[in-house]
């Protein structure tokens, strides 16, 4: 071991055994401290991240079709031009249909097509024709 060779065995007057053991103690400490300058601490590396699952994708949507099947009152006289009063007198008379769902009244598309082909034709007839 470094630092009690000869000379340093021969300095000393008293060879107690517990001063030799703590200097073999301090001089492995020592070592070791040397050897943690010469190889400084590096943190391990961090392992790539793990991919993120993505989601699976949503199932498409429903598709009924493009039209509505189904108009409110207020869609109604909005897509025939006419007042909402209208819409709810055909209703009363029976001649358009609509059903209850809840507190809202619904119009099927149907029969707001059945209810403008069955109103009479704007056409004058043209003097001298028939």
């Amino acid at each position: 071991m470094r630092g009690l060779g000869a000379f340093q065995m021969a300095q000393m007057k008293h060879k107690d055994a517990r001063v030799l053991q703590f200097y073999r103690h301090l001089r492995s400490a020592i070592d070791v401290l040397e050897l943690i300058a010469l190889d400084p601490y590096q943190p391990p590396e961090k392992p790539a991240p793990e991919p993120v699952a993505t989601p699976a994708p949503l199932p498409p949507p429903l598709v009924i079709s493009q039209e509505k099947l189904t108009y409110s009152v207020k869609e109604a006289s909005a897509a025939l031009s006419l007042g909402k009063t209208t819409i709810w007198k055909a209703i009363a008379d029976g001649v358009l249909p609509a059903q209850k769902f809840g507190n809202r009244t619904l119009i099927p598309a149907e029969g707001l097509r059945a209810w403008l082909a069955s109103m009479p034709s704007a056409q004058k007839p043209r003097p001298g024709r028939r």
